[in-house]
């Protein structure tokens, strides 16, 4: 489909809005699960010449004397391997797709994630499981090409609003996929059974049968609804690189650049803390998935009523001091649940923690919902008109970073001590570096493009 689709500008962000948020869903319904999803291969398994088995190996001999400390640290090494794989197949993807057009490399890479997701509902072995990641991760382009669909269907006046448009599908994704995954997990994964099959039904088919729905649908939506965004006339123009991490030192506003490392140091700790947090409630609580699936939701509505508070408020003290008040509130949140002892044996944490470790949830899901919005919005105020989808890009690129960085540091982190202590003190450090460099930023002032 060359020429490009006479829709209206609303039906079209509609369709963007939807196919991000079903990928998203379809993404993180893995989230809640990984806990009993790894320690179930550990356990069926974790001998000698199997993937895990090696693993397993490795784990103990740096130092992982338990099951619970190794899941720590595979759970680290598989979300860093998706982040990493994303951050550099979706600069791929979309330089592609500016030469061929939105609609096919957004149907490619659709479907590339389908199968991956209908290959985890067999996925009977661990390295099938790991395999299924490096499809997903390498097909990760799917954002950065819808990004760039609202780009096209945007002037530089809308420009902001169609960013907006593409990033509460990935917040209300996030929401919902965790939630999801958690309803559908299996009730009892301690009796598991042993198989020697790589390719097979397992505990976790069912979570996966959903994922795979929801990517095969968003596959068929695109396929049959989505119109084409780029005319073949501009493709010529769009044959430089899409703007990545690396681009930041050719930003001409310093505020940009600095605004976006802050971004960078928040996000570290943030997806740290993500990363872990099902770990840790297995450690306190011991959570099965059902349970992570109610605190996602917890997460999510703190996080939807920051977004409203913010709206309110930036028009009074503007985009920086909201930013600030953010990451304030995130430092005393992960000190709070920093200061929750770890059980001396799994989910015999005392009563007073789940108060406590709730309360410490909820200020930091506010404090994100505070930050996050305002940071796009400051990068927009702060760039000239001509450069606003570039600098949203390197802004957006940056947080694809911090998901390479953060989760791994703090799965070494939790393996290393073997409880969340330091991982939630060094989160909360890293607040004082963002805090200051927002701090020293000028206030911005109003661009044509903003």
């Amino acid at each position: 489909m060359s020429a490009v689709s006479p829709l209206p500008q609303r039906r079209i962000l509609s369709l963007i809005f939807l196919t991000v948020f079903m990928d998203i869903v379809g993404f993180s319904i893995i989230i809640p699960l990984f806990p009993h999803l790894l320690e179930h291969y550990i356990k069926t398994e974790g001998s000698a010449g199997t993937l895990i088995g090696t693993l397993s190996s490795a784990a103990e001999w740096l130092g992982g004397d338990t099951v619970f400390k190794k899941t720590v640290l595979f759970g680290g090494l598989l979300s860093t391997l998706y982040s990493l794989l994303q951050f550099i197949f979706a600069p791929i993807w979309g330089s592609l797709s500016d030469r061929l057009g939105r609609r096919s490399i957004l149907t490619l890479t659709l479907l590339g994630s389908a199968l991956s997701y209908v290959l985890w509902i067999f996925a009977a072995r661990f390295w099938v499981v790991v395999l299924t990641r490096l499809i997903c991760g390498t097909m990760a382009g799917n954002i950065a090409v819808a990004s760039a669909a609202a780009a096209d269907v945007t002037d530089e006046k809308e420009r902001t609003r169609g960013m907006a448009v593409v990033g509460i599908a990935i917040g209300l994704g996030f929401l919902c996929g965790p939630v999801i995954g958690g309803i559908a997990a299996p009730t009892d994964t301690a009796t598991s059974e042993v198989v020697t099959s790589a390719f097979g039904l397992n505990l976790f088919s069912r979570p996966a049968m959903i994922a795979a729905f929801m990517a095969v649908s968003n596959f068929i939506l695109v396929l049959c609804f989505f119109p084409e965004t780029l005319p073949v006339k501009k493709r010529a123009k769009a044959d430089a690189a899409r703007p990545s991490i690396f681009d930041l030192a050719t930003v001409k506003s310093a505020e940009v650049r600095k605004t976006s490392l802050a971004n960078l140091i928040y996000q570290i700790g943030f997806t740290g803390m993500e990363n872990t947090i099902v770990f840790l409630t297995l450690a306190l609580f011991a959570y099965a998935p059902k349970d992570n699936a109610m605190l996602f939701l917890f997460n999510g509505i703190s996080l939807v009523l920051a977004q409203g508070f913010a709206r309110r408020v930036v028009q009074k003290v503007g985009q920086r001091r909201v930013i600030l008040g953010g990451f304030i509130t995130a430092a005393a949140a992960f000190l709070l649940v920093a200061s929750i002892p770890a059980p001396v044996s799994p989910g015999m944490a005392a009563a007073w923690t789940k108060p406590v470790f709730f309360i410490g949830m909820a200020m930091i899901s506010f404090a994100t919902g505070l930050i996050l919005p305002s940071v796009s919005a400051l990068v927009s105020l702060y760039s000239d008109a001509t450069e606003q989808g570039r600098n949203l890009g390197i802004l957006r690129s940056a947080g694809s970073l911090a998901r390479v960085v953060g989760p791994i540091s703090a799965a070494l982190i939790y393996f290393h001590f073997g409880h969340h202590l330091w991982v939630y003190v060094i989160a909360a450090l890293l607040m004082i570096p963002a805090f200051l460099v927002i701090k020293n930023l000028p206030e911005p002032t109003s661009h044509s493009g903003s």
